[in-house]
């Protein structure tokens, strides 16, 4: 897995990523609805990131 620049890509509608900001990483996912980061109750400028990440996949039982 990569980051991916905001500016070269978006993730999907409601998509769970990580998200990086030059100095923190958020977890939080894209609406496509209000053109905005969610984070838990926050709604998020896009360009208050600069890169973003899938999640990795979930472990194995």
């Amino acid at each position: 897995m990569n980051w991916i620049l905001i500016k070269d890509k978006l993730p999907q509608q409601g998509e769970d990523v990580l998200l990086f900001d030059g100095g923190q990483i958020y977890f939080g996912y894209y609406s496509e609805i209000s053109k905005k980061f969610i984070l838990g109750n926050d709604k998020v400028e896009v360009n208050d990131f600069t890169h973003w990440m899938q999640l990795p996949a979930f472990p194995e039982k």
